[in-house]
C-alpha cells in the first residue's frame, strides 16, 4: 500500500457528499493523495471500554496524534452545519498538527455568525466523552495561545487557503 500523507479533521456533522465535493473543488491533488480519517479508519461501532484501549493513554499515543507525525499535510474540513473547534479533539489535532509543523489546507465553511475568537472556542469546547475532555483540556492547555492565535486564522481563512507551520517560529 501507499503511505498516508493528508490527515483529515473533521466535525462528524457534514453531509458526506458536501465533504467530498470540499476536498474535490479545493484540493486539485485530491485523487492522488492518501488520506487519514478516523470515520474510516477507526472502528467507531466498538464498545467504548474498546475504543479507549485503541486511543492509548494519552492523547499523544492515539491513533490520531501518531497518523500526523506520518503526514505531511494536515487538511482541515469544515462544514456550514457546526464549527468544529467547539469538538476538543478537532482542537488537540489542530494543536498536534501545530506541533509537528504541518502544512495546514482549509476547506468548506464555517456556519453562519460563527465566533472566530480561537480563544472562546477552545473555552468552550468538548467531548462526548468526560474523561477525554478532561485528558484533553491538559494538553490543549499547554500550547493554548499559539492554538487560539492558529484557530482563529483557520475560522477567518477563505476556504482553499494554506497555512504553512513550517515556515513559523
Amino acid at each position: 500500500g501507499r503511505t498516508c500523507d493528508t490527515f483529515l479533521s473533521h466535525a462528524w456533522s457534514e453531509s458526506y457528499l458536501q465533504f467530498v465535493i470540499d476536498l474535490r473543488d479545493k484540493c486539485p491533488d485530491f485523487q492522488e493523495r492518501v488520506f487519514w480519517g478516523c470515520f474510516a479508519v477507526l472502528p467507531q461501532t466498538w464498545p467504548p471500554e474498546n475504543l479507549k484501549l485503541l486511543l492509548g493513554v494519552t492523547p499523544h499515543q492515539s491513533p490520531f496524534s501518531k497518523a500526523i507525525d506520518n503526514c505531511e499535510e494536515f487538511l482541515v474540513v469544515r462544514n456550514a452545519n457546526k464549527n468544529m473547534f467547539w469538538r476538543l479533539w478537532c482542537v488537540a489535532e489542530l494543536g498536534f498538527a501545530s506541533e509537528k509543523k504541518r502544512r495546514v489546507q482549509v476547506v468548506g465553511n464555517m456556519p453562519p455568525n460563527t465566533p472566530t475568537c480561537g480563544a472562546e472556542l477552545i473555552a468552550g469546547a468538548e467531548c462526548s466523552d468526560i474523561e477525554d475532555t478532561s485528558i484533553l483540556a491538559d494538553i490543549v492547555k499547554s500550547s493554548s495561545a499559539f492554538l487560539a492565535e492558529l484557530i482563529t486564522e483557520v475560522v477567518k481563512a477563505p476556504s482553499g487557503a494554506v497555512l504553512d507551520l513550517r515556515k513559523r517560529g
